[in-house]
C-alpha cells in the first residue's frame, strides 16, 4: 500500500530515496550530511534514517536534524544502529 510523503506516494525503497532527497532541506539537513549518510550507509537505509528523523523532527523531537543523522553515521560504522527497532518502536507508539 502506498503511503503519501512529501507531495506524493511511496510505493517501494528507489520512491523513498527519491522523497527523501527532496525532504532533505525541508527538515534542515545539509547536502553533506545527506551525502556522507549515503556515502556510509547506502542509500537505502540512508533514505530509511532520513525518513526517521523527518518524524522525529515533525513531532519536535529533535532540533539538528542534520546532526542527528551525523550522529547516526558513527554508530552505523560500529555496527550500533538498528534502524529497524527504531521503526518498530515508531509503528508501535502510533498503535491505539
Amino acid at each position: 500500500m502506498a503511503r503519501a510523503m512529501a507531495g506524493g506516494y511511496v510505493r517501494n525503497w528507489d520512491d523513498l530515496h527519491r522523497a527523501a532527497a527532496s525532504m532533505r532541506p525541508m527538515v534542515g539537513i545539509s547536502e553533506n550530511a545527506w551525502n556522507v549518510a549515503q556515502w556510509n550507509l547506502g542509500p537505502l537505509p540512508a533514505a530509511a534514517a532520513l525518513a526517521l528523523i523527518y518524524d522525529k523532527y515533525d513531532k519536535g523531537e529533535i532540533k539538528s536534524s542534520s546532526g542527528y543523522l551525523r550522529g547516526i553515521v558513527p554508530k552505523a560504522l560500529d555496527g550500533e544502529l538498528h534502524l529497524e527497532r527504531s521503526f518498530y518502536g515508531r509503528m508501535s507508539e502510533r498503535r491505539v
